[in-house]
């Protein structure tokens, strides 16, 4: 099978520098940034069986969307880790709007190093951020701090079949250098069984905008505002069209995938 991932790629961008993950964080303001939107959080709080007495790690949780989406819903006890202090900000202020700072809280904190002590948590989850990371040290780390039979609920981009070099060259310029740190389906799969984890769950989906998923994500004022920036702003189309026209142009090979895992 063709090797199409290394540890960390010299062309992997970090969090701050991806162009597609600033645009849509810093230039339209959206809260939901993993593919899959909440729709895939929900599976894996459902699949996992989420309930008031669950405490979760939510790890590169950025703007707090899924912390308190999964406090709200399920009234767990949510832990939000980032790197980024500006988001972390607006996941305060999101958190304390919705009345959830007895349920959510968040840290400024690197992943590959967790100040937590270990077997803290029932779960954690990781969307979108472990091609940001050096993969083994993250899960390992996740894996420590997680409890005996707790679970681990991932959202990663994820190759469908091998890609030509022409492709991971494509999706790396248009949608950001670290989709190269992306992992086919089993590799992923390969990569939780390594760290540790049982992996009762795993499936590939694929990438698409819906006007249904940014309501549900986003909300109505959120959806309105984020239309209007890019009626108005061209750069906004641009990119948008840019996006949508790559995952159109990929779909046989980029989609991601939503993966489960136990500790026994």
């Amino acid at each position: 099978m063709k090797k199409i991932q290394i540890e960390k790629c010299s062309h992997a961008c970090e969090p701050d520098k991806c162009d597609t993950f600033q645009f849509m964080a810093k230039k339209l303001g959206m809260k939901v940034l993993h593919p899959g939107g909440l729709d895939a959080t929900e599976t894996i709080a459902e699949r996992c069986g989420i309930s008031p007495d669950t405490i979760i790690l939510d790890a590169g949780c950025g703007s707090g969307s899924s912390s308190i989406f999964l406090a709200r819903r399920y009234g767990c006890k949510v832990v939000g880790v980032d790197i980024d202090q500006s988001l972390l900000l607006k996941a305060y202020t999101y958190a304390r709007k919705n009345g959830l700072l007895d349920k959510v809280a968040f840290r400024l904190v690197d992943i590959h190093d967790l100040p937590f002590q270990d077997d803290t948590f029932d779960g954690a989850l990781i969307q979108a951020m472990l091609i940001f990371t050096e993969k083994s040290k993250a899960l390992q780390m996740l894996y420590q701090k997680i409890r005996s039979q707790g679970f681990i609920g991932v959202v990663e981009l994820a190759w469908k079949s091998p890609p030509p070099d022409k492709i991971i060259k494509r999706v790396g310029d248009v949608l950001c250098g670290a989709a190269v740190n992306a992992e086919l389906h089993d590799g992923w799969i390969n990569r939780l069984h390594e760290s540790g984890f049982d992996v009762v769950h795993a499936e590939i989906c694929d990438l698409d905008f819906t006007f249904g998923g940014m309501l549900k994500n986003e909300g109505v004022a959120s959806t309105l505002r984020i239309m209007f920036k890019g009626f108005l702003d061209e750069s906004v189309r641009r990119k948008t069209g840019e996006v949508t026209k790559l995952f159109r142009e990929t779909r046989k090979y980029l989609g991601y995938g939503i993966y489960i895992g136990r500790k026994s």
